[in-house]
């Protein structure tokens, strides 16, 4: 009983976490360029249960009881919003023309490849192999040599709970599975009626390192989370993003990413994000431009203040749009410099709440801008991309959390009542 009591109480914590997930989402429904997230819940691994007061392995096992469960976490969705017309001349919407289809994460080694004849990744790869590089590919995932799983020829790569890549970790199909699909809709494994899993995960000679859902697996906690990275251009692979100088009210600084681009300009005419941080000019290749700041020229008497590609556009009387002005405060040559979006890989982004987010878990600039490409998206002035919240859906979703919560917490009470009554009844000494 016991047991049930945390098992409940794990359940209240975790609906909890999603509720205040599904909060946020709501109360951003209105805030362009929004992306809402879908709550993910984990379950602690199954306590096997056997006869009490036997040898272990005397008997066979009476069967497994549930442990409790967590909020693992939320996982955004960069699925696009609606574009929408504002007439406002600040105001610029990103349309994202990232490829539609499966994304998976590849693995990233060095010298001759794994077992299956993998090379460096030509993206986000390290020397050690310790990274992998997220592409895009239109068929399934197959079974290549030695059984490894892959993608184009390119084996996949094994990720941890926090999304990096194992170096010399590699999935390889289980010989002792009899279903049908070779993975689980998040890329874990999938099982057969036995219990099997889809994959293995083995070393570069094939030798097999864990197999997932065995005791071995459990004990093993460094195992925890490891899985194949599969998704969909919703989840995965390379979206645009404003570039931002980023200010926190804890101190930090650096450069981040938004999708809000509701700007504004300060007492300086400086382009500012919806937060009040500067708005990054990028160059002729789509470098974001650090130190260098966007100034809107107050003598401009056009109606729009950006082109279709971001560029500054001329009024009637030669006034340009704006200027780009680097730290020393000197305007750059026109053409070196305009409004435009870099891409970034999804899967390395962390919200820092407000429409913003962060880069592979820093703010330094050389670090963040070494993850980002030029940007593909389309900018669209004068309208704003909506959140893409579904807001009658998320209503939804925290009434069923609520039911589940109140679910619970009867079933808490019911234990306690329980348990009271093993003491003042059952253990009562007469």
């Amino acid at each position: 009983m016991l047991r049930g009591m945390t098992d409940a109480a794990s359940g209240l914590l975790a609906l909890q976490n999603y509720q205040q997930l599904l909060a946020n989402n709501l109360a951003n429904s209105n805030t362009p360029g929004f992306k809402a997230s879908a709550g993910e819940m984990l379950s602690f691994p199954e306590q096997l249960v056997r006869l009490a007061g036997n040898p272990l392995g005397s008997l066979p096992p009476l069967g497994v009881v549930g442990t409790g469960v967590t909020f693992q976490e939320g996982v955004p969705s960069f699925a696009q919003g609606t574009l929408t017309a504002t007439g406002r001349n600040l105001d610029v919407a990103i349309q994202d023309n990232t490829p539609p289809g499966t994304y998976a994460a590849i693995a990233a080694t060095t010298g001759t490849g794994g077992i299956g004849g993998t090379t460096v990744g030509a993206t986000g790869s390290t020397a050690t192999g310790a990274a992998s590089t997220i592409v895009s590919h239109l068929g399934p995932v197959t079974v290549g040599p030695n059984g490894v799983y892959q993608v184009g020829g390119r084996d996949l790569a094994v990720v941890n709970a926090q999304g990096q890549a194992l170096s010399g970790v590699f999935a390889a199909r289980n010989p002792a599975y009899h279903g049908s699909a070779l993975y689980a809709a998040d890329g874990s494994p999938a099982y057969d009626a036995a219990g099997q899993p889809s994959y293995r995960f083995v070393n570069g000679k094939g030798q097999v390192l864990a197999t997932p859902g065995t005791g071995v697996w459990q004990s093993q906690g460094g195992w925890a989370g490891a899985s194949l990275r599969i998704g969909t251009n919703i989840d995965m692979g390379w979206h645009s993003f404003f570039p931002v100088t980023f200010h926190s009210a804890q101190g930090q600084t650096g450069v981040a990413l938004t999708r809000d681009g509701h700007f504004q300009v300060n007492a300086q005419n400086q382009l500012l994000d919806a937060n009040g941080n500067p708005v990054i000019p990028v160059n002729a290749q789509g470098k974001p431009l650090t130190g260098n700041v966007i100034v809107i020229n107050s003598a401009y008497r056009g109606q729009n203040l950006f082109g279709r590609n971001g560029q500054p556009l001329t009024d009637a009387q030669g006034q340009i749009s704006y200027q780009v002005v680097n730290a020393q405060g000197v305007r750059q040559p026109p053409g070196v410099a305009r409004l435009g979006t870099v891409n970034a890989d999804v899967t390395q982004l962390t919200p820092l709440g407000q429409g913003e987010w962060m880069v592979a878990g820093t703010l330094t600039p050389a670090a963040v801008i070494s993850r980002l490409q030029a940007g593909t998206g389309s900018l669209h002035p004068s309208q704003l991309e909506k959140s893409n919240v579904d807001v009658t859906s998320t209503m939804a979703k925290m009434t069923a959390a609520v039911g589940l919560y109140q679910v619970n917490v009867q079933a808490l009470q019911e234990i306690n009542r329980t348990l009271g009554l093993a003491v003042s009844d059952v253990g009562k000494v007469t």
